[in-house]
């Protein structure tokens, strides 16, 4: 059974087995979620649900293999997939004419350099110490 927008017509009566191998082939095309066929798969809640479920199956049946973590990232885009909702479309409107406020500037930092600088301390003198053999 090939994978397209009409052929996920007839997922709705596959077994789950047949299923499962068609859920596999179209977790492995990795269809970017506005795609036909996962566009046709969201129109029908209760195939929304079975895959859900295979999806989880398959993400069982993954762990331990050695593709276990691409196995799991094309699992979650599979799932981000079926959670894709299209917005309405949406009427284009006529865009308001915004003038713009003239923007005032900032005063400009006066930096003043007249101000001394702070004395520095002479540097502490250290006593000498003296030291005495052991007798």
């Amino acid at each position: 059974m090939a994978i397209g927008p009409s052929a996920v017509e007839r997922w709705l009566d596959l077994s789950t087995q047949e299923l499962r191998a068609q859920v596999t082939k179209l977790v492995s095309a990795r269809l970017p979620g506005d795609h036909a066929v996962w566009q046709a798969v969201r129109r029908h809640p209760a195939l929304v649900a079975r895959i859900r479920g295979v999806l989880s199956g398959l993400t069982a049946s993954a762990a331990g293999s050695k593709d276990e973590a691409m196995q799991k990232v094309w699992i979650s885009k599979a799932r981000q997939a079926l959670d894709v909702t299209t917005p309405p479309p949406v009427k284009a409107a006529r865009k308001p004419v915004v003038k713009e406020a003239p923007v005032p500037e900032a005063p400009e930092q006066v930096l003043d350099f007249a101000q001394p600088e702070p004395q520095r301390q002479p540097p502490k003198v250290i006593p000498t110490m003296l030291f005495q053999e052991p007798s």
